[in-house]
Parts: C-alpha cells; structure tokens; sequence
C-alpha cells in the first residue's frame, strides 16, 4: 500500500523533470531559424554623369501605377571635369562630348540583391540616401585641385588641378577623378575601386 503512494508522488515528479530536460535540449526551443540569403542587402555601388533622376509621382487613389523597371545608370563614370568660375577659358569647352561648366553632377546607383543569388540583382538610386557619403579628398602634391560639394551629388570647382572623391554607402564605395581646369586624362590614377558590372543587361524591377 505504502509503495502504490509512493509511485503516485514519483511518477508525476519523473514526468516533470522528464519534460523539463527534453526542452533545456533544445526540443522545446522556439527560436527562429533564418536561411542564408533571406534578405536583399546592398552588393556593389556605382556612379554615373549626371544628376539623379527625377522622383517617381506617388499613384492617385484608385488607380494602380505599373511597375517600371530600373536599370543600370548610364553611362558609369570614373572622371570628371570642371572649372572655376571667372578664372578660366576651361569653361565652356567641349570635354568628351560634354560641355565643361562651374558645376559637375553625378548620381550614385545601388546594386541591390541577395548573396547567395546574385543574378537577382535590382538598382535603386541612392544619391541622396543619409547613408551615401560624399568626399573629396584634401589637396595633395599628386592632387593639387580642391572641388566642394554643394549636394545632390553635384560639386563646385574651386581650386585648378586634379583632384578625387570618393561615394560610399554601407561599406562599398567608388573613387571619381575630377580636373578642375584640366582634362581628367592627364591626371594621376587615383586609388579606387573599378565600377561593378551588372550581371545581365536587362533590367530588373525596383525593390
């Protein structure tokens, strides 16, 4: 009679503690698992001639705007030029079939897509973006020429001779040559990184 009792006390406490050591195994984790590649990240970053595109216009109720395809911005540029106001007959010449000016704009692209999937690849403009840094360099011996940036992705010469900045959005960044006054061409190789090329030449739908 007395051993019935005690196996009633036992067995109940054996379950318990049974239960309680499956789960600190991890049996009863709940713990969320993540595969590799689950998030679209940024993979490269390029720049191009020009300014940054125009908006899209936000859809008016009721209608349901199509999806335009983004694609890769062009041309990608790795120099510019530019000249300083009132200081010089550079500006106004035609350099590579663009005319030279006080002010030279380029727009930063984002090559958006998963790692383990790299043929997925969507570009979204990321010019203005508070992560995308915009920096030129300080005049050096090599590089004597000083431009500033104004916004937008757009600079100001201010100082003739050759000069570089660089664009950098989370970690990925490119360098651009800048002659201000002078031909690109003739200036030193600035250290950078060569702009990424996309891995299909069609197009791919905005993230």
């Amino acid at each position: 009679m007395i051993w019935r009792r005690r196996c009633l006390v036992l067995v109940p406490v054996l379950s318990f503690l049974a239960a309680a050591l499956i789960m600190s195994c991890g049996g009863g984790s709940s713990n969320p698992t993540y595969p590799t590649g689950s998030a679209s990240s940024i993979l490269a970053i390029n720049v191009c001639a020009g300014p940054p595109p125009t908006p899209t216009a936000s859809p008016t109720p009721g209608h349901t705007p199509t999806p335009t395809p983004t694609p890769i911005c062009t041309p990608i540029v790795t120099s510019g030029a530019v000249c300083v106001p009132n200081t010089s007959l550079f500006c106004g010449t035609n350099l590579n079939g663009q005319t030279v000016g006080t002010t030279v704009p380029f727009n930063a692209q984002g090559i958006f897509g998963y790692i383990d999937q790299p043929k997925t690849q969507k570009y979204r403009d990321v010019t203005n973006n508070t992560s995308t840094l915009w920096n030129p360099v300080t005049a050096s011996v090599n590089f004597p020429g000083v431009i500033s940036y104004i916004g937008n992705g757009e600079f100001v010469g201010v100082t003739t001779g050759c000069t570089y900045f660089t664009v950098s959005d989370a970690g990925f960044s490119q360098t651009i040559l800048v002659g201000v006054n002078v031909d690109p061409a003739t200036c030193p190789t600035p250290p950078g990184t060569a702009p990424a090329a996309p891995v299909s030449s069609g197009p791919s739908p905005t993230p």
